[in-house]
């Protein structure tokens, strides 16, 4: 009776492990399903083997709002608009998430009014190295006559994320720092002419240190308001 039991309990936890790590990859970014934007992913199979993957589509308090899982063969690619995924409301942009055992590389395009405006290529999967203790994460801003400039801060993680945000203009004076904490697959965005301003010098580093490792993303706007381009960052440049 015993053996049995222990049998059993051997069985469970074997199977809770590869539930575990079935997914060893996972891929973060920042996306925004609006009435006007919308994200569209091209999902690149980097291996000779086939693969599977889920995608998990959070909103920006960190509810996840979907997830599905598609496979794909030997080199294959999808392709996939998050709206088609999800439905839009005032809180339908932040973290995407794309989990598969395999190795992808991410197309990220952004589409305002159905036409393209930006395409980025997330090619690193979020590390997983729990021996350092924060993150450093750099983009580039400009807040002048001609240029805006929108940040996005992703927490990928299951466990709340503490931040810092430093902001320096072009001379490397400081203009602001910002604490924040976000909960698990949360997502706070700044439109950074609304904290600091406009002016000529206003241009320069956005330095961005974390206790997990996020996503950031930055996103430009002319100066009519209108989309130019979204970066994402989703690796750190040094770690510490």
């Amino acid at each position: 009776m015993k053996r049995g039991l222990l049998a059993i309990m051997l069985i469970v936890l074997l199977s809770t492990g590869i539930g575990i790590i079935a997914f060893p990859n996972s891929y973060a970014l920042y996306y925004a399903c609006t009435q006007e934007q919308d994200t569209a992913l091209v999902i690149m199979n980097s291996s000779g083997l086939d693969n599977r993957y889920t995608i998990k589509v959070y909103d920006a308090y960190g509810t996840l709002l979907e997830a599905k899982t598609y496979d794909l063969d030997a080199y294959e690619s999808d392709y996939r608009h998050l709206s088609d995924l999800i439905t839009i409301s005032g809180s339908t942009w932040g973290l995407a998430l794309i989990e598969t055992r395999g190795i992808l590389t991410i197309g990220v395009e952004t589409f305002i009014n159905d036409q393209w405006y930006s395409s980025d290529n997330i090619l690193d999967p979020i590390p997983d190295n729990p021996e350092y203790t924060y993150y450093w994460y750099g983009l580039n801003y400009s807040n002048t006559a001609d240029q805006t400039t929108g940040i996005a801060i992703v927490n990928p993680s299951n466990s709340p994320a503490a931040a810092t945000v430093f902001i320096y203009d072009s001379f490397g004076t400081p203009q602001k720092q910002i604490d924040i904490v976000l909960d698990p697959h949360e997502t706070d965005y700044y439109d950074s002419a609304d904290i600091l301003g406009t002016a000529d010098s206003m241009w320069g580093v956005v330095d961005i240190k974390a206790t997990v490792p996020l996503v950031a993303a930055a996103e430009y706007f002319n100066a009519d308001k209108l989309l130019l381009n979204v970066d994402q960052i989703s690796h750190y440049y040094y770690c510490e």
